[in-house]
């Protein structure tokens, strides 16, 4: 009995579920990059606004994120955001496309 046709059949109905879990991975890869890297971008923002350098220059630093300040009087809430394309095709059903990436931080306000 010849088998090669059914195998055939089992991997044409296989292909497209695990092509759409490796762009899941894909997706969320990226999102778990884009968070580290936001972390990181986070720690030199408020080394730079806590050494007193003006906001205007750390946006056009980092002009690639966004960069937002709210001054709460003892302390100063620090927010970055970056957008993330998702490639994977109904994802953006559970997900938002373009998905948005958020860091924060808290500084005492001297």
């Amino acid at each position: 009995m010849n088998n090669k046709g059914q195998a055939l059949v089992e991997f044409v109905l296989i292909l497209p579920i695990f092509i759409l879990f490796l762009f899941i991975i894909i997706d969320f890869g990226m999102i778990i990059s884009t968070k580290n890297s936001l972390e990181n971008k986070s720690t030199d923002v408020v080394n730079l606004l806590y050494n007193n350098e003006e906001i205007d220059v750390v946006r056009n630093m980092y002009d690639d994120i966004t960069i937002t300040l709210n001054d709460n009087g003892r302390y100063l809430n620090i927010s970055l955001e970056k957008e993330v394309k998702i490639i994977t095709p109904g994802l953006d059903r559970v997900l938002s496309n373009p998905y948005i990436v958020k860091v924060e931080r808290v500084i005492y306000n001297d």
